[in-house]
């Protein structure tokens, strides 16, 4: 088994930064214009990142990832305060420890630019049992002026849960579900109803996975206000890494 899989492994490779940072621009609707980039991590490993993330999340050991990529965030947008906004995934099984709200708000006592500018995205998948500790971390960061993304809307038995308990600005909706929408009546209807849901939840929505200009099409007449994917730009590296 890799050592990226194990524990200490995967620790060892976060503390030493022996992975790449990726970005992929999420655009407005409206105007084409990006409205800010979600961050994705690339291990310099030959191994599936979905084969990493899992033990990582299982061992509890993918919070030293998520406070890595905040730290990045925060030392980038510090830099760069009029630049592009980010956006960072924190995973539920961090969000899911009594300990991890303190981490991040330590984190961010280090942050000089406009909390505007840093997103936070929370991955669907984990399944939290405590969505206590998440709505009081969410409610925190809106609190202090960060945007909260509900990440993989539709992907997971845990969203109507999510969208039940916890404070969000956007809702990012899969991208196979926007795919089986464009595809099948069913699927469209169910999505339709909840794009009706965005004045009572006071949400705005982006459509992940956007890989054509059909379904690009697609996602702007059924009335998102933001896409993400190959139509309109893939990832690449971070230029302002420090």
């Amino acid at each position: 088994m890799s050592t990226l899989r194990t524990a200490e492994g995967f620790r060892d490779h976060v503390s030493e930064q022996r992975f790449s940072v990726l970005r992929q621009p999420i655009v407005g609707l409206s105007d084409g214009a990006i409205h800010h980039h979600e961050w994705l991590v690339r291990f310099d490993h030959d191994d599936h990142l979905e084969g990493v993330l899992r033990p990582a999340e299982l061992s509890g050991v993918i919070k030293d990832l998520d406070l890595s990529m905040l730290a990045q965030a925060i030392l980038v947008l510090n830099e760069n305060p009029t630049g592009t906004g980010i956006a960072i995934n924190l995973s539920g099984a961090s969000v899911d420890k009594p300990n991890f709200k303190s981490s991040v708000m330590a984190c961010l006592t280090a942050l000089t630019a406009s909390p505007t500018k840093l997103i936070i995205e929370l991955t669907e998948s984990w399944d939290m049992e405590d969505l206590g500790l998440a709505e009081a971390l969410l409610s925190d960061l809106k609190t202090k002026g960060h945007p909260v993304c509900l990440d993989d809307v539709g992907a997971g038995a845990a969203s109507i849960r999510y969208l039940r308990a916890l404070p969000c600005n956007w809702l990012k909706i899969d991208g196979d579900f926007v795919a089986a929408a464009y595809d099948t009546p069913r699927d469209r209807a169910i999505l339709k109803a909840l794009l009706s849901l965005r004045e009572a939840l006071n949400v705005r929505f982006i459509a992940e996975g956007v890989e054509t200009e059909e379904i690009l099409n697609f996602v702007t007449e059924l009335g998102f206000e933001a896409a993400q994917g190959y139509a309109i730009g893939r990832p690449e590296p971070e230029p302002r890494i420090l």
